[in-house]
């Protein structure tokens, strides 16, 4: 058994490879710098210098030197050719695909693998080099932490609380999915406050002659890493700016870019259509519903069926799994993301650019419902 699960993970790097390398060499012959608003050939292009390693944005604060290792690979690389670095960079991005698909068989099981694979947006991320790849995996292992919250075959319906032991795991999460990208910091949080509620709110420290609540400290350490986070990212740019005199990047520049991702006049029911296309349909497509490169086609009837049904699936199975403390907090961080970009409107005009940080937990909860019923 074991060497058929081996040969599976094996064809299947094999299968997001060939699909990358498509990608690619499609990218290359039609000349595009995105793919369905993805930047394709400025991600391509930071992955093979090395200098993208001390420079920071302000929503991704230290991506490049979490893949310093294969940043430096592939700079050495394009010193002896482009086209190698290309295919080795392309490679990564298969290897990080099928790490995530692991990630979810690991969360929810092989129903819940098969359902992400046919989702058409699990393959182009396992194809496009980009930041959300990479927090998809950083979200996923997060939910895999979650599963401590509850009991060892992921069905207890109370939980129980994570020993404080674990409490390093989740800041070093906090810390990966935060240089990743910024607000996903914040869905770690919220995963972990739902998940040990019950400790942080009777643990108590001993300050001096007091005892303070373990959740002030908590909410205090927080606000510092947030400030920490700002100001290493005010710190670096600043860095990178003196380094670069020519260089337009700037703070205030990068604050006002990332605003100016919130449409204007957008309203109820473009949120609402937004949220529709961007969160509920597009991202769950199958991959043989694309046929160019430069934009997603606007979904059609089936395709909204088709999506209907895995999202009305996913919240009946969030219902019906509603005590475990991991769906819930899946859940919670899925609240980040609709406030970010329902609520607020941030890149709602296409937020199937964004989907890596939520749509995989439609398998999640469906595979999840699906244990559950099992086990009824």
């Amino acid at each position: 058994m074991k060497i058929v699960s081996r040969l599976f993970w094996l064809v299947l790097f094999l299968a997001f490879l060939a699909f990358g390398l498509n990608v690619h060499g499609r990218v290359a012959a039609d000349g595009l710098n995105e793919v369905f608003g993805f930047d394709y050939a400025a991600f391509m292009a930071q992955m093979r210098d090395a200098r993208w390693i001390t420079y920071t944005g302000f929503r991704h604060p230290a991506l490049g030197l979490l893949l310093s290792p294969v940043v430096l690979l592939a700079a050495a690389l394009d010193k002896i050719d482009q086209e190698v670095c290309d295919r080795f960079v392309v490679g990564v991005m298969a290897l990080v695909g099928v790490l995530n698909v692991w990630l979810v068989r690991k969360v929810a099981g092989w129903f819940a693998a098969a359902v992400f694979l046919t989702f058409g947006f699990t393959w182009f991320l396992a194809a496009v080099p980009e930041s959300f790849p990479f927090a998809m995996t950083s979200l996923l292992a997060v939910a895999l932490l979650c599963r401590g919250a509850d009991s060892p075959d992921g069905f207890c319906d109370e939980g129980k609380d994570a020993s404080p032991s674990h409490y390093g795991a989740w800041a070093a999460l906090a810390l990966v999915a935060t240089a990743i990208t910024v607000t996903n910091g914040l869905k770690v949080a919220v995963a972990f406050a739902i998940c040990n509620w019950r400790a942080i709110r009777a643990a108590r420290v001993r300050l001096g002659a007091r005892d303070v609540p373990l959740w002030a400290i908590l909410a205090a350490g927080g606000v510092a890493f947030a400030l920490a986070v700002a100001g290493l990212f005010a710190a670096r740019m600043a860095a990178w700016n003196s380094a670069h005199p020519d260089d337009p990047k700037s703070v205030a520049m990068a604050l006002t870019q990332t605003m100016s991702w919130i449409p204007q006049g957008l309203g109820f029911w473009g949120r609402l259509k937004g949220a529709a296309v961007g969160f509920a349909t597009v991202p769950l497509l199958p991959p043989f519903a694309f046929d160019g490169l430069e934009a997603p086609p606007p979904p059609s009837v089936a395709g909204f069926v088709w999506g209907l049904i895995w999202i009305v699936w996913a919240v009946a199975g969030a219902v019906v799994c509603w005590r475990m403390k991991m769906v819930r907090a899946i859940v919670g961080m899925f609240a980040v993301d609709a406030a970010i970009h329902i609520v607020c409107g941030w890149g709602l005009n296409e937020g199937w650019i964004f989907c890596g940080h939520w749509f995989w937990m439609v398998p999640v909860i469906v595979g999840l419902s699906l244990k559950r019923r099992s086990r009824a």
